[in-house]
């Protein structure tokens, strides 16, 4: 911690996932990797008895600045959030879902967003989400992007670490990314959505999601875009 320059605390950003899912451990691993912000942290959380950690630190051995604790299953999603915030060293938190796709601009337009409209919790609302069964790309919530709103999707959501630690995330295991986001707009914190692009919401097609609402639900809140095997295309900016 002491050889962390204030500086440095400033423009960092610590990446905080949490996984109960060994299947995902190359994705966890490719979307820290895939960041091209320099000063970066990965703080991965498995919560889960059952799951290797030794296995886990060998593979992070080959990536730069990556801290990997184990807490019991019985601890909520939530509260692996808090103790993952509590171990950043960085100024900027990001809340990394093991599942999901980040672009290499992810942290870029977050930390960009944050600096020109004086926000503090950053994320998107207006969001890609590509079934990786019917190969069906389509965009939730559009006309949300560049501007203030009320919720963000959760494996978005990005806060300044003094957010974090005055509005913890609850003791629950689904809903924690709502939560935080009402919560912190009771408090007077400035949420703000960024664009459409470097991010997707990963469905698998089957029930392996915490959360798991209708298709019916996902339809009428989103438009197709596409079906596509290369979804990359569509997500990442020219």
């Amino acid at each position: 911690m002491n050889d962390v320059t204030q500086q440095d605390k400033n423009k960092g950003v610590s990446i905080v996932t949490v996984t109960n899912r060994m299947e995902y451990i190359d994705n966890v691993f490719l979307s820290y990797e895939n960041q091209i912000w320099p000063e970066k942290e990965l703080i991965i959380i498995l919560n889960n008895d059952s799951m290797n950690l030794l296995e886990w630190k060998e593979i992070s051995k080959k990536y730069s600045q990556v801290s990997i604790y184990q807490l019991s299953d019985h601890i909520t999603l939530g509260s692996c959030l808090n103790f993952g915030v509590n171990k950043a060293k960085y100024g900027y938190i990001a809340k990394f879902d093991d599942d999901d796709y980040y672009g290499s601009l992810f942290l870029t337009e977050a930390m960009d967003t944050f600096k020109k409209r004086k926000a503090d919790v950053v994320g998107k609302r207006t969001c890609y989400m590509y079934n990786t069964l019917t190969k069906e790309l389509r965009l939730r919530f559009p006309k949300r992007e560049h501007t203030p709103v009320s919720i963000l999707q959760g494996g978005t959501i990005m806060a300044k670490k003094e957010v974090m630690e005055r509005v913890p995330f609850p003791d629950k295991n689904v809903g924690e990314g709502l939560i935080f986001t009402t919560r912190c707009r009771r408090r007077g914190y400035r949420i703000y959505s960024t664009g459409r692009f470097n991010f997707a919401y990963i469905r698998h097609g089957n029930d392996s999601h915490t959360w798991n609402p209708s298709s019916k639900y996902f339809k009428q809140t989103s438009k197709r875009i596409t079906f596509t095997d290369n979804f990359q295309a569509y997500v990442n900016p020219d």
